[in-house]
């Protein structure tokens, strides 16, 4: 039982219904483009961003990484490049590594749904933008970010890392407001509980959580193992 929620203080968390009614409200708040920063293989979240963009008339820019993920879901309902309201653009970062490997298919096969830098500035009052920190330099190139609003989607603990700071100060320097707008992919603490409840005889196994010590108060039956020390499943 995996138990990365146990000792948070937010003990539920909200629906991707509730995150989207959300993301309309800060797409409806911010006259310039709306940066949204979640990662790019989160399929609901990726839906959800969608929906939003669609329910306030944006369009949705994504990089041409999280396009070819969509694509090769092989799910036709997901958001895919071709559909309207969806743009993909190549940040610098992923044009080198097209370069790199001499994958010019992969970036031809997209050529329909392209926007591209100089197309940036005037479509960031009508545009949402899936963003990642690798793209600062892109975005700055483009002088689109007038009145844009950064809306972060991850766990919000990674934006106390050392590795954050320099990103939170680029924030700053150009004066772009941080909202999070996030909904944990983990089991909360009372589907834990439901879970358990489910199994009630079966041993507990701790794994991926800071909060080991608990789960005998919690759940009871527990077995403790150490990383990379195999064991029997009878």
């Amino acid at each position: 039982m995996e138990g990365t929620t146990i000792g948070r203080d937010d003990q539920a968390f909200p629906t991707e219904e509730a995150l989207e009614q959300r993301f309309v409200e800060l797409f409806q708040q911010t006259k310039g483009m709306p940066l949204v920063w979640c990662s790019g293989q989160n399929i609901d979240r990726l839906v959800t961003i969608m929906r939003a963009c669609i329910k306030t008339g944006r369009q949705f820019i994504i990089d041409m990484y999280t396009a070819h993920i969509l694509r090769a879901a092989g799910n036709d309902r997901l958001p895919q490049a071709g559909w309207d309201h969806i743009k993909v653009f190549l940040p610098s970062a992923q044009k080198r590594q097209i370069v790199r490997r001499r994958e010019f298919d992969v970036a031809k096969s997209y050529g329909a749904s392209r926007i591209f830098p100089e197309q940036l500035a005037q479509a960031a009052a009508t545009s949402v933008m899936l963003f990642r920190p690798s793209m600062m330099k892109d975005v700055e190139a483009a002088s689109c970010l007038a009145g844009s609003r950064l809306i972060y989607s991850l766990w919000s603990g990674y934006l106390k890392d050392a590795e954050a700071k320099p990103f939170l100060e680029w924030l700053h320097r150009h004066e772009i407001p941080l909202n999070e707008c996030h909904t944990s992919g983990h089991a909360s603490v009372q589907d834990l509980v439901r879970l358990r409840k489910a199994f009630p005889n079966a041993p507990v196994v701790p794994i991926h959580t800071l909060n080991a010590d608990r789960f005998e108060a919690m759940f009871g039956n527990v077995q403790r193992h150490n990383d990379g020390e195999w064991w029997g499943v009878l």
